[in-house]
């Protein structure tokens, strides 16, 4: 169970790093409980508010954040009180890593249903068709196509998924 929970947070940060960035991360990790708004956090880190709202609107985006607005009734402006939802973080994980497999699903599907040509100077990648249609001919160097051996592209898709569905059933046994 030990190893899960770092195994459940190594892939919350990265998901964190790759959406919010440092900030996101940084904020995420503070652990606050409770409603904040940005500009105290601001304040209190040193971040640029701007900074500080990108991070957590890429958090929202993908559920680790809610917000409720607020007219402030003094300046007529529009506060935004944020929460963390760390209870969320799980059901994040896994809709994410869902999200990746059925991509790599349809990429596998693509790779392996399709014949493709690549330039060797890696101007274009053509299906069969296309390639007949150019002559195999690049349109924009004029090198000759060469077929694409997608052998090993393919093996470290499916080593890929198989990793995610362990993942993914891990998630689901612990969960």
């Amino acid at each position: 169970m030990r190893s899960q929970a770092i195994k459940l947070e190594d892939l919350l940060n990265e998901l964190i790093e790759r959406v919010a960035g440092e900030v996101g991360l940084i904020l995420y990790s503070l652990n606050i409980n409770g409603e904040f708004t940005d500009d105290q956090l601001a304040l209190e880190l040193g971040i640029e508010i701007n900074e500080i709202r990108r991070a957590l609107f890429a958090l929202y985006e993908i559920g680790l954040a809610e917000y409720r607005r607020r007219r402030d009734d003094e300046t007529g402006w529009m506060e935004y009180y944020w929460r963390i939802n760390y209870e969320k973080a799980t059901e994040v994980i896994k809709r994410e890593l869902e999200k990746t497999k059925r991509k790599l699903e349809e990429k596998l599907e693509s790779e392996t249903s399709t014949i493709y040509y690549i330039c060797p100077n890696m101007c274009i990648k053509a299906s069969y068709d296309e390639a007949m249609e150019y002559n195999f001919t690049c349109p924009k160097c004029g090198n000759m196509l060469e077929y694409l051996d997608c052998t090993d592209a393919l093996g470290k898709i499916k080593e890929e998924l198989r990793r995610i569905e362990g993942i993914l059933d891990d998630l689901t046994k612990y969960s």
